[in-house]
């Protein structure tokens, strides 16, 4: 395949670039399929140099290089001539450092890794370098507008070369032109073709940042009024601080900012998010392809807060659990909404903004009773102008017990050393595994993450369901017991997992399953390891509580859950009192609190998304809970169209 083959892909690259966006998911894994014929019009490299150049496309408004990475090798630090744009990861894993000025210093600053189907975006202020590891690695590389003169940093004799033609990212042999740092450190806008457009180093004022998304379902057009009302009341009342909007599509687009500020050396004072969140925090993308960082990539991102810093998320009951765990992952009070937001004409009390209140002036993102939070009179309350409620305070708390099932390890392993006491769930699964065994002609090779104490995998293994069976769960206590109830099945086996990592081979799992689990789980890198640990035609299946209050064509499920659920103590008496023990104890009231469930709509929009044609199941119901089920079908071995982050 040469290069021709690949133009309808790089016009929809550049395409993206020129609006300012990064690669969208699905151009993302279009780019990656096609990997052959970019690795056929990449050369190999020099020798001493990290990797080839080879450029796809060069015209007024864009340049596309693909480059071949020799194995162990790492670029020079350096920035993009004045240019904006994307790199995507078409093979490999790569560590990126970004750099940052400290006086005439350049120091490095945020490190993360970069691996197959990754975007990451940069903008003309950028100062970063790449390593690959010892496979070495493809990459795809857009500017726009094509850069300039390029600033590459000899760290070791602390001077600049200004480099332009066909000159990477390393320090050339010969005569090229040099500036100190000195120099460098306080020319911030050398690298841009024209000599300008970007923000001078060494700008140290507090930076107040305040974002808006601007896709994900309706109303983000009025989000975008919402946060620029909101900048010039903050630049009104801080007038000494930066005062920065941006607007978010992606997920890429936040960890794209916070790099940026990280690059600059700048330091956020206010960090202010308008927009839809779900119960793990703010959500992107679209209803069609959701987008929402997991608690993992909370954690391992950087956001450059100053000592006294603070986090603002103006949505959908951030309270509840993401204000608590921003305020302890990143050691900043948080405030959040604890019920749902909604956009005002009035910062104080709900007034409606019209039917087009993007064409406002002023709008605001409240917090009200509303018929979904407090049903009808919630309704009839907000409309007749109820005060706003208060945002939650939520101040830096460590993580302690109470998180994590271990307390309540010895009530739960009593009440649900039996799993076939869910008699609606088990029904559901032992179905599917009927159907695979009879497409397998044989027992499966099982994955569970979120195991517990390993009730389910011995259910199954007592059906002769299982070969190989594979248990993970966070919690100490409840590993521990599913090794003693295990002891004697040789098939089985159970470990902690820690972090979105599944410690099993390439392809060696038939099923993956999360039983009542899949709600405290890091979806997006967690099914990364899914695709990767399954083999080809394997399947996932997840099953688990969600919150939705009943309607009225859930009526005849409701009637159906409510008999069955009554006679549990006549046919179940001892598990009835166990339950009873469980769910009134202290310590589990504590632990669901820090472990709150998630809305249904939340798992339809995600799975539904990720799995196209297959539909979440609703198999029992309650006044405002329900329990949900999904099989993924078959899952075809290949690349997963990945997030826009990571």
């Amino acid at each position: 395949m040469d290069d021709g083959a690949l133009v309808p892909l790089l016009d929809r690259l550049v395409a993206a670039a020129v609006a300012g966006h990064a690669p969208p998911p699905e151009l993302v894994a279009d780019l990656v399929a096609a990997r052959p014929a970019f690795e056929a019009a990449a050369p190999e490299p020099e020798p001493d140099v990290p990797y080839s150049r080879h450029i796809l496309r060069a015209d007024d408004d864009a340049e596309v290089m693909v480059a071949r990475w020799a194995p162990s090798s790492r670029c020079a630090p350096h920035d993009h001539g004045g240019a904006s744009g994307a790199v995507t990861v078409l093979a490999g894993r790569f560590d990126e450092v970004r750099y940052s000025w400290d006086g005439d210093r350049l120091v490095a600053g945020a490190r993360a890794p970069r691996t197959t189907g990754e975007v990451y975006a940069f903008g003309p202020e950028v100062v970063h370098a790449m390593g690959a590891d010892e496979a070495g690695g493809l990459t795809l590389h857009v500017y726009a507008p094509p850069p300039g003169r390029t600033r590459v940093f000899d760290l070791a004799n602390r001077e600049v070369l200004l480099l332009g033609g066909d000159h990477g990212a390393w320090i050339p042999a010969g005569d090229h032109e040099r500036v100190p740092f000195t120099v460098a450190a306080t020319a911030g806008a050398a690298a841009s073709p024209d000599g300008g457009g970007a923000e001078p180093a060494g700008d140290r004022r507090p930076v107040i940042w305040v974002a808006h998304t601007t896709r994900y379902r309706g109303g983000s057009a009025s989000f975008a009024v919402a946060a620029e009302t909101m900048a010039r009341r903050l630049r009104a009342e801080h007038p000494e601080a930066d005062v920065q909007v941006a607007a978010l599509v992606g997920k890429a687009d936040f960890a794209a900012e916070m790099a940026r500020l990280v690059g600059e050396g700048r330091a956020i004072a206010e960090l202010h998010f308008v927009g839809h969140a779900g119960m793990y925090g703010p959500m992107f993308g679209s209803v069609d392809w959701p987008e929402q960082f997991s608690p993992h990539e909370w954690r391992t991102m950087a956001i450059p807060f100053a000592p006294d810093g603070r986090a603002w998320f103006h949505a959908c009951r951030t309270a509840r659990w993401f204000a608590p765990f921003f305020a302890r992952t990143f050691g900043v009070t948080t405030y959040g909404n604890q019920d749902y937001t909604t956009v005002s004409a009035h910062p104080e009390r709900f007034a409606w903004a019209g039917r087009h209140p993007e064409r406002r002036r002023d709008l605001y993102l409240v917090a009200t009773p509303g018929r979904r939070s407090h049903g009808l009179v919630g309704s009839i309350r907000k409309y007749r102008g109820v005060a706003v409620d208060p945002m939650i305070e939520c101040v830096p708390a460590p993580p302690d017990a109470t998180t994590s099932y271990d307390r309540v390890a010895e009530l739960y392993d009593r009440a649900y050393v039996d799993i076939r006491v869910r008699e609606a769930e088990w029904a559901w699964v032992t179905a599917r595994a009927d159907e695979a065994r009879a497409e397998l002609g044989r027992p499966l090779r099982l994955v569970e993450v979120g195991c517990g104490n390993g009730a389910l995998l011995r259910a199954l293994d007592d059906r002769g369901d299982v070969a190989d069976g594979l248990g993970l769960d966070d919690s100490v206590e409840m590993v521990a017991r599913a090794r003693d109830r295990s002891a004697e099945r040789a098939r089985l086996r159970f470990d902690r997992i820690v972090g979105p990592v599944i410690d099993a081979p390439d392809d060696s799992a038939d099923v993956f399953v999360s039983f009542l689990s899949f709600r405290y789980l890091d979806w997006d890198p967690l099914m990364a390891e899914v695709r990767r640990v399954l083999a080809p035609g394997g399947r996932i299946w997840i099953v688990d509580m969600v919150a939705k209050p009943v309607q009225a064509r859930d009526l005849p499920l409701l009637a159906r859950s409510t008999a069955h659920h009554l006679g549990v103590p006549r046919r179940r008496p001892e598990f009835a009192r166990d339950l009873e023990a469980l769910t009134s104890h202290p310590d589990w009231k504590a632990m669901v609190r820090h472990n709150p469930i998630r809305a249904e709509h939340e798992y339809r929009w995600y799975l539904e998304s990720r799995f196209p044609g297959r539909r979440l199941e609703v198999l029992t119901v309650t006044a405002h809970q329900r329990v949900v089920a999904f099989d993924s079908g078959p899952v075809a071995k290949g690349v997963t169209a990945p997030l826009s982050y990571p």
